[in-house]
């Protein structure tokens, strides 16, 4: 399973206005969340930045948890108006933001999906079409290519 087999256009925001980390993870948890379940899915995602910042640098960020509401994988991605600060270790804010919650047991698969997603956040030019797109039709458009690609 991959990131992008888990998007729908839905799940899918462009240029989203949004001040802080936590503006922005409440979106996510809004967007990743079964009807009614976006605090349970916010915490999850909460408690995993507690432990350090999910900012991958380059402006990219992967917001991840788990949580015992969930009984499938979700997975969402907002690119932002404007940069947040984040906690990158290279400093930059972050605009771009792929999300995942999986459910609690789904252990090998959330770290192969992570895994999918860092691999190709380290890569410059996929991060350049995602600024590029110009709406979230053709952000989501990208993204969908993520599962095409080896």
């Amino acid at each position: 399973m991959r990131f992008s087999d888990l998007l729908n256009p839905e799940s899918v925001v462009a240029d989203l206005r949004a001040s802080s980390r936590r503006a922005v993870l409440e979106t996510l948890a809004q967007l990743l969340a079964p009807t009614d379940q976006a605090l349970s899915v916010l915490e999850a995602l909460s408690e995993r930045e507690g432990l350090g910042s999910t900012a991958l640098g380059q402006g990219f960020a992967l917001p991840h948890g788990r949580s015992g509401v969930l009984e499938q994988p979700r997975a969402a991605f907002v690119r932002l108006q404007r940069p947040v600060p984040f906690g990158a270790a290279d400093g930059q804010p972050v605009d771009l933001f792929a999300a995942i919650v999986t459910p609690s047991h789904f252990n090998t698969g959330h770290l192969s999906l992570l895994a999918d997603i860092a691999t190709r956040a380290a890569d410059p030019a996929t991060l350049a079409r995602l600024r590029d797109a110009r709406h979230a039709s053709g952000l989501y458009a990208e993204l969908a290519q993520w599962g095409l690609q080896a």
